[in-house]
């Protein structure tokens, strides 16, 4: 997910808040992408609602869309 981050402080406390939300495994934040991957099989709800209790602006991170992987052509 995207989580607005811009200091230390901000990321320490996105990933004290993740470690306490059960059925999270990992937590890799980068940074200078304002990306946290949450690996795991808590709720993804869950997880989104979490960061934003920091007060933290945090959105699903959209993957791009590549028409060569949903192309219906190569099931036929």
């Amino acid at each position: 997910m995207r989580v607005h981050m811009d200091c230390a402080g901000c990321e320490s406390k996105v990933k004290n808040a993740l470690e306490k939300v059960k059925g999270v495994d990992g937590i890799d934040i980068d940074m200078g992408l304002q990306k946290v991957t949450v690996t795991g099989w808590a709720d993804q709800k869950k997880v989104l609602k979490t960061v934003r209790k920091t007060g933290r602006r945090a959105e699903l991170w959209q993957l791009p869309y590549n028409p060569q992987h949903h192309s219906f052509s190569d099931h036929y």
